[in-house]
């Protein structure tokens, strides 16, 4: 069978008849021990055939035809650490196919098109060669013929002896929001149900592994307002977010309150090791104040909870600032009960009204006059920014106001750090240079670490860590007017309950990996030489510029392979 194979940089993308400028990797890499890594292999048949992953035997539907079965040969003390499966092809707003889901599958029937497969591992701390020669291996077999070896590839990995800490014991302050009833939504399950926190723990679990930091509680409801998905038709989506704290009014007409779902997921992130930080949601800036509707007679900001009254057994929302504040102060002195209040922040996303925030602000306080409030903000609103308000303790900038402000990061920084806070930045469906989309290059995912080094940032924030369209892997396309492909999701929703991984969300752990070595390495005093040199490849930062209003001029080397050579150079010279 003629049959084509060739391995390729784990930040190179895949599109679908575009395999041109797939060029072959370097045969050699360099990795820290515990560091987790991943490199790609494209093949191409003539004709169709049956794709077997490892050391197994299937059989398609279609019976014994030809067969190629890829295996991957190296020492048998690491091979539990690697790992080979085959990539997912989902649609860009240019209706390219592009390779980004990570699939479960360990077979594959591959009629047409090249095919892309990707392959991670990890070098554990007590290996002690200094090297690893790796082969993967395709064999080709026919009905009832013998497998024969048809082609094979070869890769060193060099194996430095230096043990990289676990990304949950970095600095790396990560910020991916958490959107509970969606996931319940994608796997057609009760909200805060047993199956539910099933679903949630595994999630839990893949955000803890990359070093998640915050506990996000949603407490009102339609904090966003659905991402206003009521005007989407096509690839249509429920994105509403429901509130996690059950509120009903008992028959005496007393509000009352059940915690235990918000006590349930709290317990969660704080077993899997997320305790830095609770962000309450849906406080203050909600969105859609007048569009969607905001029930709370003459309060300025949208805030909408629903009860249950159990007198006339029927939901309603609480519609007076009274109820409102007493609704608060039972969320705030029950969070107080559990010892969690010096953890928690007020969050608002993208607020731009500093008068309504302040009044509202004032009113928030009303309800626990005892303790104070401590808030964080998700910004891209210059006045906002140069008028925020000292309870602000957490910034995030977007990529815009961050070049826009990036003579004044310093000074801001140090400002954050007095009021025990984090300096972040972001990037949402704006602005096109460095981002996350399906139609961004793959190493931009790899280079938010990178940057967050640059610009001495404390981490990065991400509005959506898992959301989707109505069928995200037939089409990933949602509201495209305002939101690129991939701009919803780091994750997929798998079947087996669990997040399905993409390479955007890989080459971002990457990223996080690189900016915690970067840190160990500033404790050898060396940081200005590291900003030098990353300077060459980032683009010196006075020479970035905000283009108002959703857009950056920012000039940084695309070749993933410079990247490796920085990196490796740096690790040599102040780690060994």
């Amino acid at each position: 069978m003629d049959f084509y194979m060739k391995l390729v940089h784990g930040s190179v993308k895949h599109v679908k008849g575009k395999e041109e400028n797939l060029i072959e990797m370097n045969k050699t890499i360099t990795v820290l021990k515990e560091e987790e890594f991943g490199f790609q292999l494209i093949i191409n048949g003539a004709h169709p055939f049956f794709c077997k992953l490892g050391k197994r035997n299937d059989i398609h539907w279609k019976g014994l035809g030809e067969s190629i079965r890829i295996e991957i040969e190296l020492d048998e003390n690491l091979r539990e650490h690697f790992k080979i499966n085959f990539l997912g092809y989902v649609k860009d707003d240019e209706e390219n196919l592009v390779g980004d889901p990570i699939l479960n599958k360990k077979s594959l029937y591959i009629e047409k098109d090249h095919q892309m497969l990707w392959i991670e591992g990890k070098i554990p701390k007590n290996y002690d060669q200094e090297s690893i020669q790796v082969k993967v291996k395709a064999f080709y077999t026919k009905g009832y013929e013998r497998e024969q070896l048809l082609i094979e590839k070869e890769l060193t990995i060099k194996v430095i002896d230096y043990v990289l800490k676990p990304i949950k014991e970095g600095p790396f302050f990560l910020d991916l929001w958490q959107h509970l009833c969606n996931w319940a939504r994608a796997y057609d399950v009760a909200y805060f149900s047993d199956e539910h926190f099933e679903i949630i723990e595994n999630y839990i679990k893949d955000l803890s592994h990359l070093g998640q930091r915050v506990i996000d509680l949603i407490v009102t409801d339609y904090s966003w307002a659905g991402q206003r998905c009521y005007e989407v038709q096509k690839n249509h989506a429920n994105l509403f977010e429901m509130n996690i704290v059950k509120v009903s009014k008992n028959r005496e007409g007393k509000l009352c309150c059940d915690f235990s779902s918000l006590d349930r997921y709290v317990d969660i992130c704080l077993k899997h090791g997320i305790k830095e930080e609770i962000n309450l949601f849906g406080l203050i800036g909600n969105w859609d104040a007048f569009a969607f509707g905001n029930p709370v007679k003459g309060y300025k900001d949208a805030i909408r909870i629903i009860y249950y009254d159990e007198r006339e057994s029927c939901f309603d929302y609480i519609k007076s600032k009274e109820e409102l504040r007493t609704y608060l102060s039972l969320l705030f002195r029950h969070l107080i009960h559990k010892g969690l209040w010096d953890k928690v922040k007020i969050i608002s996303d993208e607020p731009n009204n500093i008068e309504i925030f302040k009044e509202c602000g004032d009113f928030l306080q009303s309800a626990i006059p005892a303790y104070r409030l401590k808030y964080k903000c998700a910004l891209h609103h210059q006045e906002f920014f140069e008028r925020y308000g000292e309870n602000i303790e957490s910034l995030s900038l977007n990529t815009c106001e961050l070049v826009n402000n990036i003579s004044n990061i310093k000074t801001l920084k140090e400002e954050v750090k007095k009021r025990d806070g984090f300096l972040t930045w972001y990037s949402c469906c704006f602005p096109e240079k460095l981002n996350i989309f399906l139609n961004s290059p793959l190493l931009e995912s790899r280079l938010k670490g990178w940057f967050t080094y640059y610009f001495e940032m404390d981490g990065f924030l991400r509005w959506a860590y898992g959301i989707w369209p109505g069928n995200v892997f037939e089409d990933a396309r949602y509201k495209s007017s305002k939101w690129k492909a991939g701009d919803m999701f780091f994750v997929y929703p798998g079947k087996d309950l669990k997040p399905m991984q993409s390479v955007r969300l890989k080459n971002f752990l990457f990223g996080i990996q690189d900016f915690n070595l970067f840190k160990e390495i500033e404790e050898s005093g060396k940081m200005q030489e590291v900003f030098n040199q990353m300077e060459k490849l980032l683009g010196k930062k006075k020479e970035m510029v905000f283009v108002p209003e959703r857009s950056v001029k920012m000039e940084y080397s695309l070749e993933s392979e410079k990247y490796d050579d920085l990196r490796n150079d740096l690790i040599q010279k102040h780690l060994l």
